[in-house]
C-alpha cells in the first residue's frame, strides 16, 4: 500500500517546501525507494492549537490507514517534548510537539504506541531538523521504538474545548463550532451571540437556499458539527470573529 505523509502546519511559505525536500532527501540517504506520497500542505490558523486539533481530527477521518501526520505547530513559551506514535484505530502515525493538539485525535482513535522522540536539542526550525527526518524514518519502515523512548500517556497535554468554541473559519467566513444544534425546524428564527455581537439568525438545512446577507445556522459538513455564516458574504470578517471565540445560541 502506498504511504502518505500529511503536514499539518502554520508554516505556509517556503518552509513547507523545506519540509517536503528534507523528507525526500532523508529517504534518499536511507536508500529507501518506497512509494511515498507527500500530500499538499494542510494549513492551520497561525499559533492556534484549537484549530490544529480540529484539522488533525478532520484529516484523520478522511485519510486511509497507515497515513503519517506530522503536526508542526507550537506557540508555547516553554519547549515541549516531541512525540511520535501510532493509533489503535486505522493505524495512523503521528508526530509533533506535546501541546494538546493530539488530545481530541487520540481520544477518538486510541493509542497503540507512544514515544518521546530522542531529543537532539533546540533547533530554530524543529519541524525541518527533527520532525521531517523522523517522518522519513517512519515512512522507511523504521520501528518507532528506535526513534524515541517510551512515553506515558498520562503525560499527554489535554486540550479543553468548551461547547460553542469556534474551531475553524473558512475562506467564505463560515464558522465551524463545537456543539449540537437544538431541536429546530426549517426556517425557525433565533439569536446568535459571538463575543459581544448579537444578531438574528435563521435555521436551515441548506444554507444557500436562504437570501444573500442572511445569517444562517445549519448542519455542517465536518464531523457532524454545526456551522454558522452569512449567505454570499464573509460574516466572520464582518464581526471580527476568531477561532476560540464562543458561539451562543438563544432560541
Amino acid at each position: 500500500m502506498k504511504k502518505r505523509l500529511v503536514f499539518i502546519t502554520d508554516c505556509l511559505d517556503f518552509a513547507y517546501s523545506e519540509l517536503r525536500g528534507t523528507v525526500l532527501s532523508q529517504l534518499h540517504k536511507l536508500g529507501n525507494r518506497i512509494d511515498l506520497e507527500i500530500e499538499p500542505v494542510v494549513p492551520v490558523m497561525p499559533f492556534s492549537i484549537i484549530n490544529g486539533s480540529f484539522v488533525l481530527r478532520l484529516m484523520a477521518e478522511a485519510y486511509p490507514e497507515n497515513t503519517i501526520f506530522s503536526v508542526i505547530l507550537n506557540p508555547l513559551k516553554e519547549r515541549p517534548v516531541r512525540l511520535i506514535g501510532k493509533t489503535k484505530t486505522k493505524g495512523l502515525y503521528f508526530l509533533g510537539a506535546n501541546t494538546g493538539v493530539f488530545d481530541w485525535f487520540l481520544q477518538d482513535f486510541g493509542i497503540d504506541e507512544l514515544y518521546e522522540i530522542h531529543d537532539p536539542g533546540f533547533f530554530p526550525f524543529g519541524g525541518k531538523y527533527v520532525h521531517a527526518p523522523a517522518a522519513a524514518q517512519i515512512a522507511s519502515g523504521r520501528l518507532l521504538s528506535l526513534i524515541g523512548s517510551k512515553f506515558d500517556s498520562s503525560g499527554l497535554v489535554k486540550l479543553d474545548i468548551p461547547d460553542g468554541t469556534i474551531l475553524h473559519i473558512d475562506n467564505f467566513g463560515l464558522m465551524k463550532f463545537k456543539g449540537i444544534i437544538p431541536e429546530l425546524n426549517e426556517g425557525d428564527k433565533l439569536t446568535i451571540e459571538i463575543s459581544g455581537n448579537s444578531f438574528p439568525t435563521v435555521y436551515a438545512k441548506r444554507m444557500m437556499s436562504r437570501e444573500t446577507g442572511e445569517w444562517v445556522l445549519y448542519p455542517g459538513s465536518s464531523l457532524g458539527l454545526p456551522e454558522i455564516g452569512k449567505v454570499h458574504q464573509n460574516g466572520a470578517k464582518e464581526i471580527d470573529a476568531k477561532v476560540g471565540d464562543i458561539v451562543k445560541i438563544v432560541v
